[in-house]
C-alpha cells in the first residue's frame, strides 16, 4: 500500500487536491473596493501543471512522512477511503487551521495523526496579479 500512496499518480492527484482547495478559497483584490473570488473568475483548479513550486516541496516532504498513515488509512476504510483529490483539500484545511481538515472527516487515528502532521506546515497564501479581466494572464505565486 504505501507504494500506491507515493505512486506519481497518488501525488499528481493529492497536489491537484491542494491547489483547488486553494484556489477555491483565494479572494483577489484588485483594488481597495474590488475584491474577486478567484474560483469563480474561471481559473479552476485544473491548470495545475502552471502552478509549480511551492508548495510542491512540502507536499512530499508531507507524503513521505505520512506514507506509513496514509496506507493505514486506506486499507483500513478500503472502498470508502478518500481519493487523494480529497486529502489533498483537507490537508489545506488541516494546514490552515480552518477547524476541519483531516481530523474531522471520520478517518479515526490516522486522521487525528495526519492532521498534526499538516499543522506543522504553517498558513499557505497565494498571491495573483495581472489584469482583472484577463485571467489568462494572471499570475499565482505562492506566499
Amino acid at each position: 500500500m504505501t507504494c500506491e500512496v507515493l505512486s506519481d499518480e497518488f501525488v499528481r492527484r493529492f497536489e491537484r487536491g491542494v491547489w483547488r482547495e486553494l484556489i477555491e478559497s483565494a479572494m483577489v483584490e484588485w483594488s481597495p473596493d474590488e475584491i474577486t473570488n478567484l474560483y469563480g473568475s474561471g481559473f479552476d483548479g485544473t491548470e495545475t501543471e502552471y502552478l509549480r513550486g511551492d508548495p510542491a516541496s512540502e507536499i512530499r516532504d508531507f507524503l513521505d512522512g505520512a506514507a506509513a498513515e496514509l496506507s493505514s488509512l486506506v486499507e483500513r476504510l478500503g472502498d470508502r477511503a478518500p481519493v487523494p483529490e480529497e486529502l489533498g483539500q483537507d490537508w489545506v484545511l488541516s494546514r490552515q487551521r480552518q477547524g476541519t481538515g483531516l481530523w474531522d472527516r471520520g478517518y479515526g487515528p490516522e486522521g487525528d495523526h495526519l492532521h498534526e502532521q499538516a499543522i506543522v506546515y504553517g498558513d499557505i497564501l497565494l498571491e495573483i496579479s495581472g489584469v482583472e479581466d484577463d485571467c489568462d494572464g494572471w499570475v499565482v505565486r505562492v506566499l
